[in-house]
């Protein structure tokens, strides 16, 4: 797996909102180091990411090949994410949707819409779509956003002052424009849990002021994930595009997310097929550090996936052999280089037993935490226009 290095300006943004570190300075140092016993615990309990062990871990000697470990993979993490659960409680409705008139800005025009994905639960969403509509079908594009609370907007270009608006700018932050911009029909939905317009509040700060943790502790007490909720509202929006939207693609459908949007990113397309490429942005790695340290939020995470399933990695690789770009910053402080190289190489020997070798890229970007479009658009033009 060929490693690159883009030159950008150093930004380190954290829309996660942990503590962020600068790059390691020494990779090979361990990124957080437990004290004993806490050590030797967290060691038993977790799997050795290089050779995970969860039931459900890819192996060369899998009954049936890559194809049978895929389709068994993939009904257990269905199961693990609560979605079998969601869709016996929620078979029978039909997402409505409304949008409001179009508003032109340049080179494209953008709509507010709503989606019902279940009874009582609207997500909001912006379609931007091209002014100049190709004579041929048009691939769609969809955005999804990480822990901001105002992420739907920003990534649409709609901004709250002039400060907001070059702030963006300055970190390729508007990705839905840049898709719009490129041809791309473009949905950009406030995800659960992480956009204020679609969180469960916490009241009382009784889950550390955090709406994002509370909406996993709901979904926990009721056999559900946070994870698992997005995905349905992620499969419903493409439900509605699908069949709605005039002038789309459906064999040229890409996802694209960045930090707890890549996350998002990566479960739909390890899940739904209609994805024909992904692009995961500073989130895919293993769930732990080689020592223990859980790199990704805890509304990200689901229960007992390690043990029934496997790692992360594995779990991304499950989109093979459909196209996926992995991209990480140098200097984001939320991952560890040593233990990102290591998940991108499983990726890589799963779509290499899957003989889609040439089908996985992971790039680094120089900077920090955020989108790297020099990266991003060629890969996604190549492989959807």
């Amino acid at each position: 797996m060929t490693t690159t290095i883009i030159n950008c300006s150093v930004t380190l943004v954290c829309l996660w909102l942990i503590s962020s570190t600068p790059g390691q300075d020494n990779p090979a140092q361990p990124f957080a180091e437990f004290p004993d016993p806490v050590a030797g615990y967290l060691k038993r309990i977790h799997s050795d990411r290089r050779t995970p062990s969860g039931a459900l871990a890819f192996r060369t000697d899998y009954p049936g090949g890559f194809e049978a470990w895929q389709s068994n993979a993939r009904k257990k993490l269905t199961d693990l994410l609560g979605l079998d659960r969601m869709l016996r409680e929620l078979g029978d409705h039909h997402p409505s949707v409304r949008l409001e008139d179009p508003i032109g800005e340049d080179g494209y025009q953008r709509q507010l819409g709503r989606i019902e994905t279940e009874p009582g639960v609207t997500i909001p969403f912006w379609l931007l779509s091209p002014l100049h509509k190709s004579t041929s079908l048009q691939p769609l594009a969809i955005c999804a956003h990480g822990h901001d609370s105002d992420g739907w907007n920003t990534y649409a270009g709609v901004y709250r002052d002039n400060k907001h608006r070059d702030s963006t700018r300055a970190k390729d932050g508007d990705v839905g424009v840049q898709a719009v911009k490129r041809g791309f029909v473009t949905l950009v939905p406030a995800t659960r849990g992480l956009a204020a317009a679609a969180s469960i509040p916490d009241l009382k700060g009784r889950h550390g002021r955090r709406d994002c943790r509370a909406q996993l502790i709901h979904c926990l007490l009721t056999g559900r994930t946070a994870v698992g909720e997005r995905v349905w509202d992620t499969q419903r929006i493409l439900d509605w595009a699908l069949q709605d939207l005039s002038g789309v693609d459906p064999t040229k459908v890409v996802l694209l997310g960045n930090s707890g949007g890549g996350v998002l990113t990566v479960y739909v397309a390890a899940l739904d097929e209609r994805i024909a490429a992904a692009v995961p942005s500073c989130s895919f790695t293993s769930y732990t550090s080689s020592t223990g340290f859980i790199f990704h939020c805890d509304c990200c995470l689901v229960p007992r996936a390690q043990v029934e399933l496997a790692d992360m990695s594995d779990i991304g690789a499950l989109t093979a052999p459909r196209p996926m770009l992995a991209v990480h910053g140098r200097m984001d402080g939320l991952h560890a280089f040593p233990d990102v190289e290591a998940a991108m190489s499983r990726v890589q020997s799963i779509y290499t037993a899957a003989g889609a070798n040439n089908h996985f890229h992971h790039e680094w970007g120089a900077a920090g935490h955020k989108f790297y479009p020099n990266v991003m658009w060629p890969f996604l033009e190549s492989t959807v226009k």
